[in-house]
């Protein structure tokens, strides 16, 4: 939708590449079973909120980088992006 080029791609790689790593971090904090206690729980939904936040700082200054790089048209058109669940 937004048709990025030259710098703006390059932005755009840089967020990709922030987001994967953000994926792969949560991902890493997934326990693979279920807590049988609820202190083990809430410990496994601390370090789950903990890993959200930073995957979130990873990706914010790209994003923000990215979208500074955007024209008013294109960032009107991102602004109406459809969010997906994808992969």
């Amino acid at each position: 939708m937004v048709n990025p080029a030259g710098k703006q791609k390059e932005a755009l790689e840089r967020l990709g590449d922030a987001t994967k790593q953000a994926v792969h971090g949560l991902q890493a904090t997934c326990p693979n079973e279920v807590p049988l206690t609820p202190v083990g729980r809430l410990e496994a939904m601390q370090r789950r909120l903990e890993a959200m936040l930073e995957a979130a700082s990873w990706v914010q200054p790209a994003l923000d980088e990215f979208y500074a790089t955007l024209s008013s048209e294109q960032k009107a058109r991102f602004n109406t992006t459809p969010r997906t669940a994808s992969q």
